[in-house]
């Protein structure tokens, strides 16, 4: 047998030796590996991803972000009360985590459960955790979808926390797309506010949104110096009404990091560039947060 780590390789077919490992020695007993160096299974499959510059699938066995994700109000809810009832193993074995995720299906414990990964703990009585609930649905409506943007959930919560207070605000943009015979030029400038201080700086790309993208990085990254270790790795668009043609609503999910660390944000606007620019500062928000709390 020819295995390699994630299944990458010239050749089709090959196994996927985390996979295989991890049968061996969780279902069948062969101790073909040690414990401790199995809980390493999944820091390697990412590492090995990264270094191939490869999206690892969520639904990659074992390791992958959704091998062990839990959506449905009363399926979380078991999970909780009894974590082997839909797990088929201890996600720890392999180094990998439980994730909970939020969606208009989601109910008051789905919400605090995904609350206490982030570290914030809500009163599952409070009339501010049902109102959140029902404001979930709400922008879930609007076209926003969580499923695969913790990272927004995360800052959605942080917001509505009492005494949040934003690291910056963005008071306003304006992008700009120009052809001069075959070349297309797009700028776009910015007005930063940090600390009751309006920066305002213009930048270039080859496209509104990598213009939008390089001007916010201008204006923050000389009073957030952390920012300038932070990637763009995807860029998704999906048009949710298609049947409006060019005025249709736009999601866009945006995956950004920093060495190893993935985090994903979203935006929604019948607007594509505002809904770039939403999904943007999530990210950027949410890396400083995480900078500054250790977390990343």
């Amino acid at each position: 047998m020819q295995g390699t780590i994630n299944g990458y390789g010239e050749r089709c077919g090959n196994a996927n030796l985390v996979s295989v490992v991890a049968n061996l020695v969780l279902k069948l007993g062969i101790e073909a590996l040690e414990p401790d160096s199995l809980a390493r299974s999944t820091d390697l499959s990412r590492t090995v991803a990264e270094i191939a510059n490869l999206a690892l699938p969520l639904q990659q066995p074992f390791v992958g972000y959704g091998a062990f994700a839990h959506k449905g109000g009363q399926h979380v809810a078991a999970v909780l009360k009894h974590k082997d009832s839909y797990q088929h193993i201890d996600p720890g074995l392999v180094g990998n985590e439980p994730h909970v995720l939020v969606s208009e299906l989601s109910g008051r414990g789905n919400i605090l459960a995904k609350a206490r990964e982030f570290g914030l703990e809500l009163d599952r009585d409070d009339p501010h955790t049902r109102w959140l609930v029902q404001h979930l649905k709400e922008l879930e409506h609007q076209g926003y979808s969580y499923e695969a943007a913790d990272a927004s959930f995360e800052m959605l919560l942080r917001r509505l926390q009492p005494g949040y207070e934003a690291p910056w605000k963005v008071a306003d943009f304006t992008t700009m797309v120009r052809k001069d015979g075959d070349a297309v030029h797009a700028e776009a400038t910015v007005k930063v506010e940090v600390g009751g201080v309006v920066y305002h700086t213009a930048a270039s790309g080859n496209g509104p949104v990598n213009a939008l993208d390089a001007a916010l990085r201008k204006a923050l990254s000389p009073r957030f110096p952390s920012l300038r270790g932070v990637g763009l790795h995807d860029y998704k668009v999906r048009i949710l009404d298609s049947g409006a043609g060019t005025a249709a609503t736009t999601r866009v999910l945006i995956e950004s990091g920093r060495g190893l660390r993935r985090w994903t944000t979203v935006g929604c606007s019948s607007n594509i560039i505002e809904a770039s620019l939403a999904a943007l500062v999530d990210s950027f928000e949410y890396a400083q947060l995480a900078k500054t709390s250790h977390k990343a």
